[in-house]
């Protein structure tokens, strides 16, 4: 290729009356044939300005290209070989229109696929992959947008144009977190993902789904095609980077694919790619969800191929279904390549090294170490060749961005083999007590702080929502890994250093309406909020709403013992029992369990005690009327006598309030 001439993608139908024809149109350029039967495509052409002028030769490449897809499709033979009868069958079509044999309408039994597109880029690409999703032979049943680039009110205008097709929000950025929030916003038992830059094929929805007639497939890919290849010339095509993929070939990938490459690194990116996949929501009960460390956003790439690691090593199968299409236009220039490039390597890296700290499979460390710089120091020579033949840097700097990329990765095997996402220890967390004061009239906090991390499940969520948290915000101190909301009514309290975390956003909102999708979050938090709500029953609807199966609600709150000041003593200097119900906003003092156990239609399956009758001394003290310079003296006083008894009592003695946990049945 000379100049600065692209070739172009043409079409073409091998089952029209001239197939080939279309390409004497464009025969001033070298051309991408993508050559179709119908809807199903088998192979593709490089075809110079002249071999498009002899359409006789070009029927005898053409029949070589879609041989390979042609035997797998009729089930010729499983060998990678074809003869002299098979191409001259398939060049004169009696082959080719066996393909017809009812393969080519969706059949009328179809289960339904939920859609996610995973937004990232610009209005103009996301109004395209909807209107083809819209336009498609099978209609998904829902169609979910998950925003994670903050474009906010242009990508919700676009969505707003479809019926049917709902935005949602995500605001931890990074694929695998919209592929996530993806996950809990849809119902259906099938899911496929797309990426917002990418047109399906009209048959892409029901192609997919028949891919998953055998039970123990959890994951399909699809084929991606070039919407384009119209580019410069010192711009890489697609074929120089990836290819097509899988090819036009169907491939299952099962335990024998695993265990035959187990000790090298199980080369999982052969599957596919993750701009077009669908899985089993089975799946991900089996083996989690998308690991949030991976990905765009975080390390670059391979959150698709880790998951698919997982289900191959829990013994499941993936398949690569060629006839279901979507079609991507190519990055147009180098710096985009590069900086994929890059992305590509750093992220490959990284997920073997996330999956080996998942399953101590070596083949991963030794893919890392070993097999990955020899393949690098094997490509220089080809890469210096390249820029020498081409007169132009090109070559070499997408090699050094690949190196550069793998180098990249390396530097993220601590981020891979760290522990689980866990809660904070507890020191920690009582040290970041946000109470004023925290060592005088603040210490009390630390008694409730302390039952909230007792009944804590030890796991940190994804995504947590607390609820009426305030200024202080204890789940994001308690979860600091996980991605929180909280809700509140106050919106000044946006303001607050607290909720200014990182990972954390506020949103103002009543908890009886919750503006948030089913199964949202992973966890929910009610600290102290309860007793302040007049219709607590609709607020608990909410919560289990918005909670995913087999998530956690943690509630806080006076119970019956509870009464201010507690010590008669402390009456003349503390506010009465019905002073502090008006200003702290009660609408009840509190909660027994039972009375809980009716609002959640279970018992709770964990409690915790705290504000025990002695140090409740410290609490009214705090209260108090007494100025600063008096109270705070006298709660620095108290305060080790205070923590003396919190620690040798604990949170196994009933307290004058109480901590809950509850799980939503999965």
């Amino acid at each position: 290729m000379s100049g600065q001439a692209g070739r172009r993608v043409v079409h073409v139908d091998l089952a029209t009356v001239a197939p080939f024809a279309a390409l004497l149109q464009h025969a001033d350029r070298t051309l991408l044939a993508l050559l179709w039967w119908r809807g199903l495509p088998l192979g593709s052409l490089e075809v110079t300005p002249e071999q498009a002028t002899a359409s006789s030769s070009l029927a005898g490449a053409a029949a070589a290209s879609v041989a390979p897809a042609v035997i797998d499709r009729l089930e010729l033979n499983q060998r990678h070989r074809w003869d002299a009868v098979t191409l001259a069958g398939i060049a004169h079509g009696p082959l080719l229109r066996r393909l017809d044999d009812g393969s080519d309408a969706p059949p009328p039994d179809l289960p339904p696929l939920s859609v996610v597109v995973c937004s990232s880029g610009g209005p103009e690409a996301l109004q395209q992959c909807l209107a083809a999703l819209t336009a498609g032979r099978v209609q998904p049943r829902e169609i979910v947008v998950v925003d994670d680039a903050r474009t906010g009110d242009s990508t919700s205008r676009v969505v707003e144009r479809f019926t049917g097709v709902r935005y949602v929000r995500e605001a931890q950025p990074g694929s695998s977190a919209a592929r996530n929030c993806g996950l809990r916003a849809t119902t259906g038992s099938l899911i496929a993902f797309v990426d917002d830059d990418v047109q399906v094929h009209p048959d892409w929805a029901w192609r997919l789904l028949l891919a998953f007639t055998e039970h123990d497939v959890m994951a399909v890919t699809g084929l991606v095609l070039p919407l384009e290849s119209d580019m410069p010339a010192q711009v890489p095509r697609p074929s120089e980077l990836q290819g097509f993929q899988g090819g036009f070939r169907r491939r299952s990938y099962d335990r024998g694919f695993f265990a035959r490459h187990r000790s090298r690194g199980v080369p999982t990116w052969r599957i596919g790619v993750g701009a077009n996949m669908a899985l089993r929501r089975d799946a991900v009960a089996a083996v989690g969800a998308f690991d949030e460390r991976l990905g765009a956003g975080a390390a670059g790439s391979s959150e698709d191929t880790e998951f698919w690691y997982r289900l191959l090593a829990a013994g499941w199968r993936c398949a690569y279904e060629p006839a279901a299409v979507v079609f991507r236009s190519p990055p147009r220039d180098v710096v985009t390549v590069r900086r994929q490039a890059s992305a590509h390597a750093q992220g490959q890296v990284t997920a073997m090294f996330v999956q080996f700290a998942r399953h101590r499979h070596w083949g991963n460390v030794r893919r890392a170490f070993v097999s990955l710089p020899a393949s690098y120091l094997r490509q220089a020579p080809a890469a210096l060749m390249a820029t020498y033949r081409r007169r132009g840097w090109t070559p070499t700097r997408l090699y050094l961005a690949q190196v550069s990329g793998y180098m990249q990765g390396l530097h993220s095997v601590r981020l891979a083999l760290a522990p689980p996402r866990t809660k904070t220890r507890l020191g920690r967390y009582l040290r970041a007590n946000p109470y004023p004061h925290p060592l005088t009239e603040g210490w009390f906090y630390r008694e409730k702080m302390r039952a909230i991390h007792a009944i804590a499940p030890d796991s940190a969520p994804h995504h947590a929502l607390e609820v009426g948290g305030g200024q202080s915000a204890l789940t994001s101190l308690l979860y600091p890994a996980a991605s929180v909301t909280n809700v509140d009514l106050e919106p000044d309290y946006a303001a607050s250093p607290q909720n200014r975390r990182l990972r954390l956003r506020f949103v103002a909102a009543d908890a009886t309406r919750l503006p948030f999708a089913d199964s949202s979050f992973d966890a929910v938090t009610l600290f102290d909020v309860l007793e302040h709500i007049p219709d607590d029953g609709a607020a608990v609807k909410e919560v289990l709403r918005v909670l995913r199966p087999g998530g956690s609600v943690l509630v806080t709150s006076p119970n019956q013992r509870w009464r201010f000041p507690y010590y008669r003593v402390l009456r003349p200097l503390c506010p009465s029992d019905r002073e502090v119900m008006a200003d702290w906003g009660h609408v009840r003092r509190g909660y027994a369990t039972s009375d809980l156990a009716r609002l959640f239609n279970a018992p709770p399956i964990q409690t915790a005690g705290f504000i025990n009758p002695v140090t409740a001394f410290g609490h009214d003290l705090a209260f108090s009327r007494l100025p600063a310079t008096v109270r705070l003296p006298l709660c620095a006083v108290t305060a080790p006598l205070i923590w003396l008894v919190s620690w040798r009592i604990g949170t196994t003695t009933p307290g004058t309030e109480t901590a809950w946990r509850w799980q939503k049945p999965a």
